[in-house]
């Protein structure tokens, strides 16, 4: 065994790529999508993606759905038992002054001495929890979308299509196809692959049209499960067997001109993979770096869901804009439908 082996250290794989990348971030002589994509769309220098397509007009009409002004919450609790994907730490979410340090005389500033406050933060994942994925999160051969080279992401953040780009957008008509209700399920089993034939079956039975430029969120059922679940083994399937969408999706998105598209589950993707697999989680790819389009993951929609088998009416008002945060490549987030 060698040292390296011996030690764990990766195995010394890496070669120099053969493209070039020229001063403006982008990518000569390296991947470029063969199906359907968004490159150059909306120009060579476009950072924006789908969310082009959620134009002012449309977040106009899409207020006009409110009609009860009432509020639902789309967003998990933040919290160490909260559905997340396996491979990120749990939050933290810790005190450095509470009521007890207050009432024990254990803080009291001497010049302020009738102020007392309470302090708290919180340690996460920007992907930890209910969240959008930006453009920089995926990359394709060292590509990114639009062309945009993935060296451009450093320590110091995403210098092209970095999540605060999208800072004013994500907010418009939002479209719930539920699948457990179209399926007269509680949740969809673990690793069903959803097809467009689904979503389009889920739309006419509910009695909405997919437009251009909506936010569409796809109902599986799978955090719900995580609530049922009872040892650590089940809490293991529940990340490696996910119902999520496939590779076919990516053009049924595409035709459709969604804006952004949300899954109720760890990754938006079918878990595992369709077969035969030539790239680890397609979707990611086909979704992020060839069409431009967010992902919402981890959206906890029974509420929502509840409220539309209610009243009958899948469409409504969401309001889902990321934090803004230069350079980052993803965002947690508290999105809500108004009714």
């Amino acid at each position: 065994m060698s040292r390296d082996e011996a030690n764990s250290i990766p195995a010394r794989t890496w070669k120099a790529p053969t493209y070039e990348v020229t001063a403006a971030g982008k990518v000569i002589g390296g991947y470029t999508p063969t199906g359907v994509n968004n490159w150059g769309r909306w120009g060579e220098n476009d950072v924006l993606g789908t969310t082009n397509l959620i134009t002012p007009e449309i977040v106009a009409n899409a207020a006009k759905l409110i009609s009860t002004g009432r509020v639902i919450s789309m967003a998990l609790p933040i919290g160490t038992d909260a559905p997340a994907w396996s491979g990120r730490p749990a939050p933290q979410h810790y005190f450095t002054m509470t009521g007890t340090d207050i009432v024990a005389s254990l803080s009291s500033p001497d010049d302020e001495p009738s102020v007392t406050f309470t302090d708290d933060y919180v340690t996460m994942a920007m992907h930890a929890s209910t969240q959008w994925d930006s453009f920089a999160h995926w990359a394709l051969d060292g590509v990114l979308y639009n062309g945009f080279w993935v060296g451009n992401v450093t320590a110091a953040g995403s210098r092209d299509l970095d999540i605060s780009q999208l800072k004013e957008s994500l907010v418009g008509r939002g479209v719930l196809l539920d699948l457990p209700r179209l399926l007269g399920v509680d949740f969809m089993e673990p690793g069903t692959l959803v097809t467009p034939q689904m979503l389009d079956d889920a739309a006419a039975k509910e009695g909405v049209e997919i437009r251009s430029g909506d936010i569409v969120i796809i109902r599986t059922g799978h955090v719900e499960r995580w609530y049922t679940l009872e040892t650590d083994a089940e809490r293991e399937d529940w990340n490696a067997r996910v119902p999520g969408v496939g590779r076919d999706t990516i053009a049924w998105l595409h035709a459709q001109d969604v804006g952004a598209l949300v899954v109720d589950n760890p990754g938006c993707e079918v878990v595992p993979n369709e077969l035969p697999m030539t790239v680890p989680y397609p979707f990611h790819g086909g979704a992020l770096v060839d069409l431009g389009l967010p992902l919402g993951e981890l959206w906890s929609l029974g509420a929502i869901a509840d409220a539309c088998a209610a009243d009958g009416v899948y469409e409504f008002f969401v309001s889902a804009p990321p934090l803004n945060l230069p350079g980052g490549v993803g965002s947690v987030i508290s999105p809500i439908a108004i009714k």
